[in-house]
């Protein structure tokens, strides 16, 4: 039921629409000439190919390069921490181990959050989340952030929305430059970029270095990075790119604190050993092809290696673990942009093919240094995406959108104890789940959009969560009941321009989530274990503002 809070904000979003609504109807670009459009801005979050904002009917804004530039922000954490709906909790304050979380899910909001760069996927198929520091914020041009599930064009874990970060492409001609940054708590860092290009043919490079001692004792952080793309024009009708990264970074780990300790040093660590080391590497080779008047065929492969190894040295009982993973990924679609009907029409159609190995590897010893195996768990997840969208223009200014998609994912679970090598655990698990989109957009007058969309999202329990420990043995098991969790959503709002540099946005929005995953610390009889809530509730308001006083201050406000 509709309470009487929600009465009230559809009764104000209603009257809103009536009162701004002009009654002279459409505006045409001619008369906004030498201004810039609130939302004539090009976007590829919504339907993985370029549009037009307005064409979208979800609250996804951009953070465009000039904003990033002004922002004054170290970390692309910090960046998003000013955006409506988005809750960071950075708890080393490094920015390495983030949670951004769209739309509150709290503790498992990084599970119901993708996070894109580029268009791929950066989410570990594990709890390790997201490393937000192997995104140096030089390289970023623009960061898209798509508000409400979007499960049907990319899957698995895109429950709250889609942030899609958009880095800088090499250009013709050569440039470098260098910069050098130095703050507190003996934050430094150094960056080198190159680019250049000629017509057909352009590549970049950027190496950086980051350190910082932290605010805490034990909260030291120290980051390498190394990226590069190339992109290259054969033809007309045919590109290719090709993109790598490497990020290493090792970091201490000072535990939480008591409130007694906190309230008499609360920049000491509760553990001053503890520390952990990664590596990420990443390759793609992409393709843009034009098939005549039969469409577009594009596509990537990729390859990602991760490896995290933590250190627990304490003097009871030291452990350490390290954590493998190897991705290997097919992404390929076919774009057909033509008129049906002498009406706009967009029909994509998709497969999102991924293979990951992973291998956690545990130590432990007793008043000595670790250096005995004690077990080792593998796991191999296969999954199968498949996905149809379309949009089109059903009257003058009024789009419609559709698409549905069929996941299916298949885990292949062990569990060795070492080092005898004797075989404690074997599972495989499948499962299977399906998506829908269905969306209007208005476009009632310049820059100026109403939107409705019913959408229905799927989340796959991560290897993490699949995986139990008995208290009192400490035997691993495989927890069969988790069921993947699904949902259905609805939005409604409105992206709304009052003249040229003041411009609003207000959407509701409804999830009614099944089988939410989270976990419960109470042992039964696991030491604490990921369960499934039967349902639960999501529902709220997010309204923006933007105000160009000038062109060199703009007002952003949200809520």
């Amino acid at each position: 039921m509709i309470g009487k809070r929600e009465s009230i904000v559809i009764y104000f979003l209603v009257s809103f629409l009536v009162l701004m609504t002009p009654g002279q109807g459409y505006a045409g670009t001619a008369e906004r000439e030498g201004t810039e459009a609130f939302l004539e801005e090009v976007v590829v979050t919504g339907s993985r190919i370029e549009e037009e904002i307005a064409g979208v009917p979800a609250n996804i804004t951009v953070i465009s390069e000039k904003e990033i530039r002004a922002s004054n922000a170290k970390t692309v954490v910090e960046l998003l921490r000013s955006e409506e709906g988005i809750v960071v909790r950075d708890l080393l304050g490094i920015g390495r181990t983030a949670q951004v979380d769209l739309r509150g899910f709290g503790e498992s909001g990084s599970s119901n959050t993708l996070v894109l760069v580029d268009g791929r996927r950066i989410n570990a198929i594990d709890l390790s989340g997201v490393n937000w520091s192997h995104i140096p914020i030089d390289q970023v041009a623009r960061i898209e952030i798509l508000r409400g599930t979007g499960s049907v064009l990319y899957g698995d874990n895109a429950v709250g929305g889609v942030i899609n970060i958009i880095t800088k492409e090499p250009e013709e001609g050569f440039s470098a430059r260098t910069s050098i940054t130095a703050g507190s708590f003996g934050r430094t860092k150094e960056q080198v970029s190159v680019s250049a290009g000629k017509p057909g043919f352009a590549a970049s490079a950027d190496f950086s270095y980051d350190s910082s001692d932290g605010y805490r004792e034990n909260n030291y952080y120290r980051a390498k990075d190394a990226s590069g793309r190339i992109l290259y024009q054969p033809a007309d009708t045919l590109s290719l790119h090709l993109d790598f990264s490497h990020h290493s970074d090792d970091y201490g780990m000072p535990g939480a604190l008591n409130e007694a300790d906190y309230n008499t040093n609360r920049r000491t660590a509760k553990d001053m050993l503890d520390r952990s080391d990664s590596e990420d590497s990443f390759l793609r080779i992409g393709f843009d092809s034009a098939i005549g008047d039969y469409g577009t065929l594009l596509g990537e492969l990729s390859y990602r290696h991760m490896n995290t190894k933590s250190d627990y040295p304490d003097p009871s009982f030291p452990f350490l673990t390290e954590n493998d993973i190897e991705t290997y990924g097919f992404t390929p679609r076919f774009v057909f942009d033509q008129p049906l009907f002498e009406r706009s029409n967009t029909f994509i159609a998709g497969a999102d093919l991924y293979r990951s190995d992973q291998t956690l590897d545990s130590f432990s010893g007793t008043f000595s240094p670790v250096v005995t195996p004690s077990g080792r768990d593998t796991i191999k997840r296969e999954s199968m995406g498949f996905y149809m969208t379309n949009e089109m223009e059903i009257f003058e200014n009024l789009r419609f959108s559709a698409g549905a998609r069929t996941e299916r994912v298949e885990d292949d679970l062990e569990k060795m104890n070492l080092p005898g090598k004797t075989i404690a655990l074997k599972e495989k698990v499948k499962t299977r789940e399906e998506a829908f989109n269905l969306g209007l957009s208005y476009k009632y007058k310049q820059d100026s959009t109403l939107f409705l969309k019913v959408n229905r999202s799927f989340r796959y329990p991560l290897t993490d969560e699949l995986i139990e420990i008995d208290q009192a043995t400490f035997a691993t098991g495989i927890n069969t009941d988790l069921e993947p969790q699904t949902g259905m959503h609805y939005d409604i709002g409105v992206k709304h321009s009052f003249n040229k540099r003041f411009h609003g946005r207000l959407t509701l929005f409804r999830a009614e989530i099944k089988n939410e995953i989270f976990y419960d610390p109470l042992p039964k009889p696991y030491v604490g274990t990921n369960e499934n809530h039967p349902e639960t509730l999501h529902q709220g308001i997010e309204a923006g503002l933007t105000v160009r006083i000038s062109d060199k201050i703009t007002f952003n406000g949200n809520y």
